[in-house]
C-alpha cells in the first residue's frame, strides 16, 4: 500500500463500514458526503466487503476515496489491512459504524473512535452483540439515531450516546415520476404503494405480502411494488414464491436493488414500512420529504417520526391486517393523507434534513478533536 497525502493541516477523519451497497446506514455516508467540510477535515472511507461496493462511484463524485480492506467472500484480511490502513493514513479519528467495524475499530485504532449505533442494539446475532458490549467501552463518543436506539444501548460500559437523528435529501422531477408509472406500465391515477427494505427477516415482507392480498381484495387495482436486495442468492424468487403462495403475486412486484428507490416513493400514492426492527429509517424520513403518506409499524425509533393520524398512521409490528386496514383508509381518504403527509414533510424539514445531521457529527469531531 503506497503512503498517501497527509492532507496538509486538516485532522484526518477515517469513515469505516463494512459495506458500500445500496443500504440505509451507507446511504448516509455517500449522501452526506456531500456536505462533508473538506477544507477543515481529510476524510477517507474504508469499507470491507468488496463486493458490495455500488456507492463508491458517488463518493468519487464529491472528491472521497473509498479504500476496500477486504479481499474475498469472508473479508478475513480486513484486520491486517486496516491496522497497515491506520499505520499508513494515522487517523486523527475514526467514526465506525454498526457493530462489526465498530468493534474491529476500537481493537485497532488508536485514534479516538466515534461510533455510530444505526439499530436497536438488542437486534443483532448473540456473538455480535457480546463482543459489541465488551468492547464498547473503548469509544471515545457514541452516536445512536434515534431516542429507541439510545434506550436499547442503556446499561453498555462506556459513553452515553448523542442522538443524532438521520437525516435526508430527496431530489426528484416530475420526469423522474412519470418515468417510474411509465416503466411500471400503470397511469397516473392508479394506486401506487412502494415499499422499500432489502430482503431480510426482520424488514416484515411476509407481513408486507399478507397486507397486500388484503388490499388488492379491498381495491384490486392497486399495484404494490416492493425494492430491495438480496442477501443470498435466491432470496428474490423465494420472496416471490410467497407472494404467489399466499396470493398476492399479482398484486406485488419484487425488483430487487434500484439505485433510484426515491424516484419510486416520491411517484407513489403511500410509502408502507413494514419492519420489526428499525433504528429510523431513511425511507420513512425520504417519504416524508417528498410529501408521501406514510403507513408504518410502530418499530424502532419509527413513532418518533410517524405519530399516527398526524404525520402518517401507525400500526402495531407483525399484523398484516392491521397494516392493510391502514393501506386501506390511507388510499380512500386522500385528503386525510395528504394533510398528514403536509404536516410530515414540515417536519422532514425542519428537524431530518442530511445537512443538518452532517454539521451535527462535525461538531462532536471537534469536541472529540479538542477534547
Amino acid at each position: 500500500m503506497t503512503r498517501p497525502e497527509l492532507g496538509g493541516s486538516r485532522p484526518r477523519i477515517l469513515i469505516l463500514i463494512k459495506g458500500l451497497g445500496i443500504g440505509g446506514a451507507e446511504r448516509l455516508i455517500s449522501e452526506g458526503s456531500g456536505f462533508w467540510s473538506t477544507h477543515e477535515f481529510h476524510y477517507r472511507v474504508a469499507y470491507v466487503l468488496p463486493w458490495k461496493d455500488q456507492l463508491v462511484p458517488d463518493l468519487a463524485a464529491n472528491g472521497i476515496e473509498a479504500v476496500c480492506i477486504g479481499a474475498g467472500r469472508w473479508s478475513l484480511s480486513a484486520p491486517a489491512r486496516l491496522r497497515r490502513l491506520l499505520r499508513s493514513w494515522r487517523p486523527n479519528l475514526v467514526h465506525a459504524h454498526l457493530p462489526s467495524t465498530g468493534i474491529l475499530a476500537r481493537s485497532m485504532a488508536s485514534a479516538p473512535v466515534v461510533y455510530t449505533e444505526h439499530n436497536l442494539a438488542g437486534s443483532y446475532r448473540p456473538i455480535t452483540r457480546v463482543l459489541n458490549r465488551m468492547t464498547y467501552r473503548r469509544n471515545r463518543e457514541v452516536i445512536a439515531v434515534s431516542d429507541a436506539v439510545a434506550e436499547s444501548l442503556a446499561g453498555y460500559p462506556g459513553p452515553p450516546p448523542h442522538i443524532i437523528a438521520n437525516g435526508v435529501i430527496v431530489d426528484t422531477t416530475d420526469d423522474s415520476r412519470r418515468r417510474v408509472r411509465e416503466e411500471l406500465e400503470i397511469g397516473p391515477n392508479r394506486p401506487l404503494v412502494v415499499h422499500v427494505g432489502n430482503i431480510r427477516p426482520w424488514k416484515g415482507h411476509t407481513t408486507l405480502i399478507k397486507a397486500a392480498r388484503a388490499v388488492g381484495e379491498s381495491i384490486p387495482e392497486t399495484v404494490v411494488v416492493s425494492i430491495g436486495g438480496e442477501k443470498h442468492r435466491g432470496d428474490l424468487d423465494r420472496i416471490r414464491r410467497e407472494a404467489n403462495a399466499e396470493g398476492a403475486g399479482n398484486i406485488v412486484r419484487f425488483l430487487g436493488r434500484r439505485p433510484d428507490a426515491v424516484d419510486f416513493i416520491a411517484s407513489a400514492d403511500l410509502l408502507v414500512n413494514p419492519s420489526d426492527v428499525e433504528g429510523l429509517p431513511l425511507v420513512v424520513l425520504e417519504a416524508m420529504m417528498a410529501g408521501t403518506p406514510v403507513v408504518a409499524t410502530a418499530a424502532g425509533g419509527v413513532p418518533a417520526i410517524v405519530r399516527d393520524g398526524e404525520t402518517g398512521r401507525l400500526v402495531p409490528v407483525g399484523q398484516p391486517q392491521a397494516l392493510a386496514d391502514a393501506m386501506i383508509d390511507a388510499m380512500t381518504d386522500v385528503e386525510g393523507s395528504k394533510k398528514m403527509a403536509a404536516r410530515a414533510r414540515t417536519l422532514a424539514e425542519s428537524d431530518f434534513g442530511l445537512e443538518r445531521m452532517i454539521t451535527a457529527q462535525e461538531a462532536l469531531y471537534r469536541q472529540v478533536l479538542n477534547g
